[in-house]
């Protein structure tokens, strides 16, 4: 099969189309031919040798979609022909946290791409608890974004930080491939969205895409114009996609706000005053990768509508290279997505 190869760490030059072995299902497992797959900027990162714990000599890619061709002994869950979404990460199924339904937190085994093989592939071979399956007619391109960005930006919103209807919620980053489908996310959960964009060509987009309000802010400095915009009371919900606009966010909450961190864009600390996160009450969360049942949700609000899957571009692997270019050069407001080989 042909497969995407990171031959070293460097720019998009550094993926390979090489032949490899077609797997073949073990026990308990099920081989998928990969229909879709998104790139993150996880797999930016990755391919820069940014991540940590990343390996060269690895096919990269977290966000995959497929058709089950073949599934090994022991497998009752599944069936040749079942459409199926690949959970981002390697889980045993038996830790405490793997049996608390808290997938995203196994420490047994690893991560897409790190330690396990990615989706830039024709075939991907995984357990099958790993394959979650998708709503019959459901696109490829919409399955392949349900884990994440979709299922992640679910989990945060709705999971960590118990969005309400009625509540303002503050989305940095917000023309990201976590921000925009978190604007849908905001407005299906019936609350209110401010979005922030350093980039003022970016802001009609984010209002056709439902942003009830869009800071525009080069200089990333935010908080004062939330305030005005929430008349002075701050906002109930942060999502914050950036991580070094954590402190910007914090002076925008409101009392008993919660933040929830999704993004460490360039991995550098942050000042935090601890008076002000104990004067207003704010609740700061750490979050992931969605879980299982995340996924599952996010799945469904594809299917009714609720949600769109946002693409930029749909390209063949064969062009992987120009795909990793666009998302360097940040001329995407929303998902790359690869399919097919020609």
């Amino acid at each position: 099969m042909k497969a995407v190869i990171l031959s070293s760490f460097g720019s998009p030059d550094a993926l390979e189309i090489r032949e490899v072995p077609t797997p073949s299902p073990a026990a308990g497992e099920v081989l998928v031919q990969v229909k879709a797959a998104g790139i993150c900027h996880h797999d930016i990162l990755h391919r820069a040798g940014k991540l940590p714990g990343a390996k060269a000599g690895v096919v990269l890619g977290h966000e995959t979609a497929g058709e089950v061709v073949a599934v090994g002994t022991g497998v009752i869950t599944h069936r040749v022909g079942d459409p199926v979404v690949i959970y981002q990460r390697q889980f045993c199924g038996m830790c405490r946290n793997c049996l608390r339904g808290r997938q995203d937190m196994c420490r047994a085994l690893g991560l897409p791409a790190v330690d396990t093989v990615g989706g830039y592939a024709e075939y991907v071979c995984v357990p099958a608890p790993m394959a979650i399956q998708v709503p019959r007619g459901l696109p490829w391109q919409a399955a392949a974004l349900s884990c994440c960005p979709i299922g992640t930006s679910l989990r945060a919103l709705r999971t960590l930080a118990g969005t309400n209807p009625g509540d303002t919620v503050l989305i940095t980053g917000a023309s990201g491939g976590l921000g925009i489908h978190q604007i849908q996310i905001v407005r299906a959960l019936g609350a209110r969205s401010i979005a922030v964009t350093s980039s003022p060509a970016k802001a009609e987009h984010l209002k056709s895409l439902g942003a009830d309000e869009v800071i525009v802010s080069p200089d990333l400095k935010f908080s004062a114009q939330a305030w005005q915009l929430t008349n002075k009371q701050g906002v109930d919900v942060a999502i914050d996609n950036l991580g070094m606009t954590l402190p910007e966010t914090l002076r925008a909450m409101a009392q008993g706000g919660s933040v929830v961190v999704l993004g460490n864009i360039d991995g550098k600390p942050v000042d935090v005053l601890p008076g002000l996160l104990i004067g207003r009450r704010i609740r700061v969360m750490g979050s992931g990768s969605a879980t299982l049942e995340d996924i599952r949700h996010a799945l469904s609000m594809l299917a009714s509508g609720q949600i769109r899957p946002i693409i930029s571009a749909e390209l063949p692997f064969t062009e992987i290279r120009t795909a990793h270019a666009m998302l360097d050069d940040k001329s995407v407001e929303g998902r790359v997505v690869m399919q097919g080989w020609t």
